[in-house]
């Protein structure tokens, strides 16, 4: 029998190596993931009983779901699990092989009728659960409280921390599990686990920054009330003098405002006029929702949320790789790599260059100066934006020892140090488009190089380059400065008046145009109830965050936050 079951999984895969895993029943019938280098789909097990015996055959069902990855995935798990009539495909993906950190959750169900898979967008009240610390066995129930319903609950390897993926709006939640639980046996209402939060997303329909703002309607009513009561002319007057967000601001206030302040190219000579001595608090977080087609943008202090409509050229499969100066460095999979400018609409493609995971640049691309490097584990890619139409190519020997990143290219001077575990290395002479390697210029912080679960941050502050160490779930975060002299770290225990932003892809520090910004690190995270955006903050060394200018809520982690598995990064607001 074993030897039947083999020859026919050899004749479906054409591998002889291939097996059976996630078994799953749906509709009173069996299935199975083959599990090959060839090739993978989902297998029906017939199962018969004929002659007193029983005769498996195995049939070739569909074919797994289509899926891509956005930033730094480098191992991932899937599951098969079927409901009465219901078919499941799961993936989740980590950043590394180590499986540091769960990076993007995939959930896909098979339209029985039609053959074919659709990514689910709500769970409505069903809920899934994934157990990655014992058999990596999948439990689902297709109605439940629905304060518990339309969630993947996915428990980690080590059975200590359960993510929680929302198929509504592609956010991750992380929770520790409770002590009290027996994670074998563990109970749906025992784990007090995260509600359901509703998601209001409004229609856009301009391809303008016209920013719908997320606001209590009765509040807008009331609001609308009184500035009827201010004539017309006087109103195009007051927005005569508002720029960029307070002038979008003001246009979404109500209708009248709407008719006082018309719709502005804000690339266009006049408008840029009026934005040059005009700049935003700070950064936003920027998310691509290519399901429906609009770009987010989240104000980290006063929590004020806006939309975009995504440009026809940025809806498909994006990756994001660097973010500064108001431009995202980013490509197409299979296709371009290009500059966007998401204020001003902008888009500027680059030479072709193939897949390429570190990039970095050191000017905007309206600047003659604009450089964009790029690396590989062999080979250096540079291109001057502004003076050349190709890439330079470096081919780098780096003998014996094999980095296995570049991360966070930073320029300084006429070098860009590169951080790879911790270990900093350094190209020198890039702006000549020929360069020179040192490699581990510095090894890791003392203590921090033995933290395999740290995630690492290169920055430059004015003249210093900083390193930021953050554990797995946020229980340390440590900032160290270079000293260049001694090519030792040096702890840094304040950032004055700077603020760090830091993501997957980008790391930046400004000076801080507010008192309440100062001396703190802004994550990508929310916090999982009220969706506020999550800051660390060196002065009290606890996660905070902001309930208008007033700091509220204190948390030793992050544990109880949110982070987005869709494309996404900190951007500093710019029209040039």
């Amino acid at each position: 029998m074993k030897l039947s079951l083999a020859k026919q999984l050899r004749g479906l895969t054409g591998d002889n190596d291939a097996n059976l895993h996630c078994l799953a029943c749906c509709n009173g019938k069996l299935y199975a993931l083959t599990r090959s280098d060839k090739t993978e789909f989902v297998i029906h097990v017939d199962i018969m009983v004929k002659d007193g015996k029983f005769v498996i055959n195995l049939l070739r069902f569909v074919d797994i779901p289509s899926y891509s990855f956005n930033n730094g995935i480098g191992c991932w798990e899937v599951f098969l699990k079927g409901g009465c009539r219901e078919l499941f495909y799961i993936l989740v993906g980590f950043d590394s092989k180590a499986k540091k950190r769960l990076g993007v959750v995939y959930l896909f169900r098979l339209d029985i009728t039609s053959m074919v898979w659709e990514e689910v967008k709500d769970l409505k009240d069903g809920i899934l659960f994934v157990d990655l610390a014992h058999d990596c066995s999948v439990f689902y129930r297709p109605t439940i409280a629905l304060d518990a319903g339309g969630y993947l609950h996915i428990i980690g390897k080590m059975g200590k921390v359960i993510y929680s993926y929302n198929a509504k709006d592609k956010t991750i939640s992380v929770s520790s599990m409770p002590s009290f639980v027996p994670t074998s046996h563990l109970s749906l209402w025992e784990c007090g686990l995260q509600g359901d939060n509703e998601i209001v997303v409004k229609s856009v329909m301009s391809d303008e920054l016209n920013i719908n703002t997320l606001r209590n309607e009765t509040h807008e009513g009331n609001i609308e009330s009184h500035l009827l009561n201010i004539p017309f002319d006087i109103m195009k007057n007051i927005v005569e003098h508002c720029v960029g967000l307070e002038y979008l601001n003001f246009r979404a206030t109500c209708k009248l405002c709407h008719l006082a302040a018309p719709m502005i190219q804000w690339s266009s000579e006049t408008a840029l006029k009026r934005l040059k001595t005009y700049s935003l608090v700070s950064p936003w977080l920027m998310v691509f929702d290519n399901r429906h087609g609009i770009i987010t943008f989240t104000d980290p202090v006063f929590g004020d949320t806006y939309f975009r409509k995504t440009p026809q050229e940025l809806i498909g499969d994006i990756r994001i790789r660097s973010s500064k100066y108001g431009w995202i460095l980013m490509f197409e999979l299979s296709g371009p790599t290009f500059f966007y400018n998401p204020f001003t609409n902008d888009i500027r493609k680059l030479p072709f260059v193939p897949y390429v995971e570190d990039f970095g640049f050191s000017a905007p691309p309206t600047s003659p100066d604009c450089m964009v490097v790029a690396f590989t584990k062999s080979v250096v890619f540079i291109h001057f934006v502004n003076r050349e139409s190709s890439w330079r190519i470096s081919r780098m020997d780096f003998g014996n020892i094999i980095p296995h990143s570049f991360a966070f290219p930073t320029c300084y001077g006429r070098d860009i140090y590169t951080v790879d575990e911790g270990r900093l290395d350094v190209f020198r002479n890039m702006d000549e488009g020929i360069c020179f390697w040192e490699n581990v210029v510095a090894q890791p912080p003392k203590g921090c190089g033995c933290r395999s679960s740290a995630q690492h941050y290169l920055v430059k502050c004015d003249q210093q380059l900083l390193i930021v160490f953050v554990d797995k779930f946020g229980e340390s975060v440590e900032i160290f400065k270079l000293n260049h002299s001694t090519k030792k770290w040096e702890t840094v225990d304040r950032l004055g008046r700077h603020v760090i932003f830091i993501c997957d892809k980008t790391c930046m520090c400004i000076e801080a145009k507010t008192p309440e910004m100062e001396n703190k690190i802004y994550f990508p995270r929310l916090h999982a109830k009220n969706g506020k955006i999550v800051f660390y903050s060196l002065e009290t060394c606890m996660f905070h965050i902001f309930n208008g200018r007033k700091i509220e809520k204190s948390f030793k982690d992050l544990f109880g936050t949110k982070f987005h598995s869709n494309p996404h990064t900190w951007i500093e607001p710019s029209w040039f």
